[in-house]
């Protein structure tokens, strides 16, 4: 077996990079759409799937942009982030609640600090 010399192997590396950099930026997106000559609307997510003839015609739709269109999708992202705000409120209720609670709880009341001798540990509260 015969092993291919570095700079052979550096210029086969570099022309494969080439290659990955000179890929059509449209492969990457998520789905084409075209008019055919009959006026039909066409939607694919593969690029191979689009006949030659209309590859100029072929306009690139992301995932976001379908979903910013759609009424569905949109009910969906609105009580989705209305979920969240209510979620955030509650949280933020809860921890006004948890510290009024602690300050309540503090009143009248002396702070006692101890050292635990064994484990070097320090413990506080209140009596």
């Amino acid at each position: 077996m015969k092993i291919a010399p570095i700079p052979t192997m550096r210029k086969m590396i570099c022309f494969v990079a080439l290659l990955a950099l000179m890929a059509p930026v449209k492969t990457r997106a998520d789905f084409f759409k075209y008019k055919d000559n009959s006026g039909a609307m066409i939607i694919t997510n593969r690029f191979e799937d689009v006949p030659k003839k209309y590859r100029n015609r072929v306009k690139v739709i992301w995932d976001k942009d379908l979903e910013a269109k759609d009424p569905l999708a949109r009910r969906k992202a609105a009580a989705r982030e209305q979920q969240e705000q209510q979620e955030r409120q509650e949280a933020g209720r809860l921890a006004q609640q948890d510290t009024k609670r602690k300050k309540q709880a503090k009143k009248g009341q002396t702070l006692v600090i101890e050292l635990d001798e064994t484990t070097g540990e320090i413990k506080r509260r209140f009596e």
